[in-house]
């Protein structure tokens, strides 16, 4: 997880009409980049500086604090380095209710979860995920991440386990926390905070190290900011991509999300962890279906008498599949198959309640199929290639 110095300036949160608090906002990212090669507005009077290369160069993080405070001292800003943006925000709010523009809040490395323990559940900024923790008496976030994720997962969904692992330290950032790209500067691109001639810009890719300060390669950079000029044109929400996330089917482990996030910054190491590595029972074994049908098909699945294929009660097909029929199409011999991996979903919930398997199938000509069984009947679901 990346460790980030967070900026918060109280006064340019919101943008008026009249653009002072764009350019004001533009003069602090432009002060932070005296000493920070790469400088990350989140979102209007918000911004990250990962702290990598310039703690090493500086001697510390609060080092690099205190530099961050007096570059930005006119806003009276609040400032925090924690591990992730979450945490760092958190940490950069703490120090403003101290003292706006006084000493930083300096999390240590790997003591997130214990910052993090006492913060109310609405900093999750997910209302109604909140509510109902504190309808059953979760009121903390350390509360919230002592929960088996298990239980998280079967009661608030993938959606509730993203933000208990926010909770429990193990992830940096919520899903949609930027409005900004990363490596973007939207005020730069407008034009409103240029560096005096010879300074170094975060689109100077080439004049120094790749890699030094933290920072992307100059591909990364290039296609970073022509995605952020369409999100510019269009609106932050404009331009999705497909995340990974927890789940038993194929078209349930793929979320589109905003493009935007930590997840989209290849200066970012990945940490080999994440919702789709949460236990799944049920979940089809890799790899994943190539096609992955919208609507899935009906399809008709027999035994070798000619005898429907069912699942039984204990999860067991009922006979070995021996043909297989799409739409009502021609029927095509089934030559291997696996399976099945049944589910029971929202088991709490009379009316939510979801039961299906899936089966993996193998035709004669080597086409093989991801099946659903579901309300009495066989779907397709997707198809390998």
């Amino acid at each position: 997880m990346e460790r980030l110095l967070v900026v918060w300036c109280p006064r340019l949160l919101h943008e008026e009409e009249h653009g002072r608090e764009a350019r004001a906002f533009g003069q602090v990212v432009a002060a932070l980049g005296e000493f920070a090669a790469r400088v990350d507005p989140v979102r209007p009077g918000v911004c990250a500086v990962p702290t990598r290369g310039p703690s090493r160069y500086f001697g510390g993080d609060e080092a690099v604090a205190r530099l961050a405070t007096r570059a930005a001292q006119a806003e009276s800003p609040g400032v925090g380095v924690a591990d992730g943006l979450f945490a760092a925000t958190l940490a950069a709010r703490s120090a403003l209710e101290v003292e706006p523009g006084g000493a930083p809040v300096v999390v240590p490395p790997g003591r997130t979860p214990d910052f993090l323990a006492p913060w109310p559940v609405a900093t999750l900024d997910q209302p109604e995920l909140a509510d109902l923790l504190v309808r059953l008496g979760i009121r903390t976030l350390g509360r919230f991440a002592a929960l088996p994720t298990p239980h998280v997962l079967a009661r608030f969904g993938t959606d509730g386990v993203a933000c208990h692992r926010v909770a429990r330290g193990l992830e940096g950032e919520l899903p949609g926390a930027r409005l900004f790209a990363p490596g973007e500067s939207r005020v730069r691109r407008l034009g409103l905070a240029e560096k005096p001639a010879g300074t170094t810009t975060v689109h100077q890719e080439g004049a120094r190290q790749q890699g030094f300060w933290g920072d992307r390669a100059d591909a990364d950079a290039r296609a970073a900011r022509a995605v952020s000029q369409v999100r510019g044109l269009l609106h932050p929400e404009a331009v999705l991509r497909a995340r990974l996330q927890g789940g038993r089917g194929p078209a349930e482990r793929a979320r589109l999300v905003p493009w935007g996030g930590a997840r989209d910054d290849p200066a970012q190491p990945a940490t080999g962890t994440g919702p789709g590595e949460e236990p799944w029972p049920g979940q089809v074994p890799a790899p994943a279906p190539a096609l992955v049908l919208a609507r899935p098909l009906a399809a008709f699945l027999e035994d070798a008498t000619g005898h429907p294929v069912e699942v039984t009660s204990t999860g067991m097909a009922s006979a070995a599949p021996a043909r297989l029929s799409v739409s009502e199409g021609p029927w095509a011999d089934v030559t291997q198959w696996a399976g099945p991996w049944p589910a029971d979903e929202r088991w709490w919930s009379v009316r939510g309640r979801r039961r299906r398997a899936r089966m993996q199938v193998v035709l004669a000509g080597g086409t093989a199929h991801l099946l659903t069984r579901e309300r009495g009947g066989w779907w397709l679901e997707g198809t390998y290639d």
